[in-house]
């Protein structure tokens, strides 16, 4: 298969689920099966997964480059969690508003599919909460998502497949500012979870 062909199966794809995450999102509103919120929740994972492998595409074929712009922190991290589910009803997510920057300098959709792809991490090892914050970090700053869950090197029980840290490295290394590269890390909190870091000059 060519890559002009598989572009637009892709591309296809990428359509019809769009359609059905639209259709899905009118049915949790309009039921209270339990069901139809976990299909919504499935179709947008698949989307994030789908959304992050086109981006890995471009960046193995054509190189990844972020488009900066002066941003609030604040309202960045805010829209994220209004638009990301939560997963489970027992699950609530927070930002840490300590030390944050007023304004900082970055790829608005790229730490977006980053973030999200944290999160989505995140959500399969909380137990009750998620919290999100931004602090300066250097001339620049560092995302952080942590999770009250049992940490990294827990066995796992939920199988993952490795796209999400690969997602973030290239998300991360797209951020240059001189000599410098932004940085993904996964690792645990040392007041327990599983703590996520991108760090961006």
């Amino acid at each position: 298969m060519n890559a002009e062909l598989a572009a637009i199966i892709v591309h296809d794809i990428k359509n019809a689920l769009g359609v059905l995450e639209g259709q899905l999102r009118v049915l949790t509103t309009d039921s209270s099966d339990p069901r139809t919120n976990q299909a919504h929740l499935t179709c947008l994972n698949l989307q994030e997964k789908l959304i992050g492998f086109l981006t890995l595409y471009k960046a193995s074929s054509q190189g990844l480059k972020a488009h900066i712009e002066v941003l609030s922190p604040k309202d960045f991290l805010t829209a994220l969690i209004d638009q990301y589910p939560a997963g489970h009803a027992d699950l609530t997510m927070k930002i840490n508003e300590e030390e944050m920057p007023v304004i900082a300098f970055f790829d608005e959709n790229l730490v977006s599919l980053a973030l999200e792809a944290a999160l989505q991490n995140a959500t399969r090892f909380a137990r009750k909460q998620i919290e999100l914050s931004c602090r300066k970090h250097g001339s620049g700053v560092v995302f952080q998502v942590r999770d009250d869950g049992p940490g990294i090197g827990v066995q796992e029980t939920k199988q993952s497949t490795g796209l999400g840290m690969y997602l973030c490295n290239a998300i991360a290394d797209a951020h240059v500012k001189g000599d410098q590269h932004g940085q993904a890390q996964l690792g645990n909190h040392p007041d327990g979870g599983a703590l996520f870091e991108l760090v961006l000059p």
